[in-house]
């Protein structure tokens, strides 16, 4: 949640409310904020040029970000503020669409990765999938950075729902080793698959019509543990969460081929995700960093289109 905003008061106390009854009130927040503030919305420009949406829409939709952004700090906030009973009512109103290929991954006794985006509230949706689908079994969190205080406290308290939880900090190809044996041991491994490239083990992505790359060492820790890699999703509604999984894969081979077959169906994920609601994926304002050279820069590619609206005119 890159430049989380702070929250006033408000947001604060609604935080310990029940989630439908949170929601409502946040959004009515956000609405009064609005009135006073109803210039253009900060990702409005980006929304226009990087997904081809009319002014109008990509208005609407960064000023959903907006709402998303402090809707989804909110809801950090309250698993710290509500009592354990009232998240695991919370959580109850969380939807799996296809079920089905959490349930396969589990039954099959094989290691799982769960390859999320940083979109919507997804330390939740990530507490209901351990608790649904792999009670029992340990969760190790992978991640390049150990100074994410927010993010580290919010997903310690699933540990509270009696979920064992570790974190790995992977900077280097060796660090993957303490991973592969936790995993072999039948950890669930949570290995975010939308980090760009300098994350490591870069993979071209492009979509969007960008050249765009993200980090992809998945691919070799599905290929060292034989998991099944399963991505996936979760968007906020008004009602409760939405999870929505990708297509399942594994990666069985090291060869160039393996990896793009995986990449492809990853990227696919991304895209769809992100095309379906846009303002709730939380790296937008860092999606410079996933192109490959500042001649290639979102800001240099909206200068070429006033070029060549220009020179058309």
């Amino acid at each position: 949640m890159a430049g989380a905003p702070r929250l006033g008061r408000a947001y604060r106390a609604a935080a310990a409310l029940p989630l439908p009854i949170r929601r409502r009130a946040v959004r009515a927040l956000f609405r009064v904020r609005t009135l006073a503030d109803p210039g253009r919305p900060v990702l409005a420009d980006l929304f226009e040029r990087v997904l081809r949406l009319p002014a109008r829409e990509a208005t609407r939709r960064a000023r959903a970000a907006a709402l998303h952004d402090i809707a989804a700090e909110t809801e950090w906030l309250a698993l710290h503020r509500r009592s354990l009973p009232g998240i695991r009512r919370d959580m109850a109103r969380t939807r799996v669409d296809e079920p089905e290929s959490l349930e396969r991954a589990a039954a099959s006794g094989r290691p799982v990765i769960l390859a999320p985006l940083h979109m919507g509230a997804y330390v939740v949706g990530l507490a209901h999938t351990m608790l649904r689908f792999f009670p029992g079994r340990p969760l190790l969190i992978l991640r390049q950075r150990d100074d994410l205080a927010m993010e580290t406290a919010v997903m310690e308290r699933i540990r509270a729902f009696g979920v064992e939880m570790r974190f790995l900090k992977v900077t280097e190809r060796g660090d993957f080793l303490p991973a592969v044996r936790f995993a072999r041991q039948g950890a669930v491994v949570v290995v975010f698959c939308d980090l760009p490239p300098s994350y490591g083990a870069p993979e071209p992505m492009p979509m969007f019509g960008l050249p765009l790359s993200f980090a992809f060492g998945l691919a070799t820790l599905a290929r060292l543990t034989g998991a099944t890699v399963v991505p996936w999703a979760s968007t906020m509604q008004p009602g409760g969460d939405r999870i929505r999984l990708g297509q399942p894969f594994e990666v069985s081979e090291s060869g160039p081929g393996a990896r793009a077959a995986a990449a492809a169906l990853v990227r696919d994920h991304i895209r769809t995700a992100l095309l379906d609601r846009p303002e709730q994926w939380h790296l937008w304002p860092t999606l410079d960093e996933y192109l490959p050279a500042v001649e290639n820069s979102v800001r240099n590619l909206a200068q070429e289109e006033s070029f060549a609206n220009a020179s058309a005119a």
